[in-house]
């Protein structure tokens, strides 16, 4: 087997051609662990939540890691860790702009609202959305691959 590096390119192109991630983040000592589904454009990536554990920790600690993998044949697989800085687009007017982008964004691929539960709707029945839009500025990325000799 054979395990080389992934240039920055190449791991731009695997993040922006996958839609499952798992999403890490941190409250205190202890790490969470959850799998999302996202969208990649310009150095992010967008993606949708219900309130919980994970919204409640990403505020609270900002700083998170997406893993996204790919299996090939065999025992050949890649694999990308993307660390950045969590930033919620709440439903209001000065940020309307960046949450159009996001669902723009999500809604191109099917079951986008998985796993976060509940579909969206484009106008909120309540005062108050239960849905959370989000992205994660992107900082750093890093990568590898395994091939059969």
């Amino acid at each position: 087997m054979i395990i080389r590096q992934l240039s920055l390119a190449q791991c731009t192109a695997l993040i922006s051609e996958n839609r499952l991630a798992r999403l890490a983040c941190s409250s205190g000592n202890q790490p969470y662990l959850v799998p999302i589904y996202y969208a990649y454009d310009d150095r992010c990536t967008y993606s949708f939540t219900m309130p919980g554990r994970k919204l409640d920790t990403m505020r609270g600690n900002p700083q998170v890691a997406l893993l996204v993998e790919e299996k090939g044949e065999a025992r050949s697989w890649k694999s990308v860790v993307a660390e950045g800085r969590f930033e919620e687009l709440p439903d209001r007017i000065d940020i309307k702009r960046e949450r159009d982008r996001a669902w723009s964004l999500l809604s191109q691929h099917a079951n986008w609202w998985e796993p976060g539960a509940l579909k969206p709707v484009i106008a909120p029945l309540v005062d108050h959305p239960s849905h959370v839009f989000f992205r994660i500025h992107v900082e750093r990325m890093s990568g590898r691959e395994a091939h059969e000799k």
